[in-house]
């Protein structure tokens, strides 16, 4: 699990979803463009949640391991997109974007 800090806090996800907003705040960076984008988090509480913030050029963003979870979150639907939008391959549209991460979470293992 990983922490990723932001100006307004920080939230708590999975490893591969950290480091897949992290290369896709570096490439909107690089780009000079700025997105949305949506991820499973754990809450305070510990519950499962959702987060969604604006990533690019003036993202201030800082991610750290973090060992206040014991279970990885994972959400392959989401990380695959997040890879795809920084390689510019098939850039998804918006519409195909949200059905990628809108709606009821399927997470695909979040066990305690």
């Amino acid at each position: 699990m990983k922490r990723i800090f932001h100006p307004g806090g920080s939230i708590i996800t999975g490893s591969d979803l950290a480091d897949a907003v992290m290369r896709y705040a570096e490439a909107l960076s690089n780009r000079r463009e700025t997105d949305v984008v949506d991820i499973p988090v754990i809450s305070d509480d510990g519950s499962p949640g959702r987060a969604q913030f604006l990533i690019g050029a003036a993202s201030q963003l800082v991610s750290v391991t973090s060992a206040d979870v014991l279970a990885e979150l994972t959400e392959t639907a989401t990380t695959e997109a997040l890879h795809l939008k920084v390689t510019r391959r098939g850039r998804p549209s918006s519409s195909a974007w949200a059905g990628a991460v809108v709606g009821s979470p399927q997470f695909d293992e979040f066990d305690y």
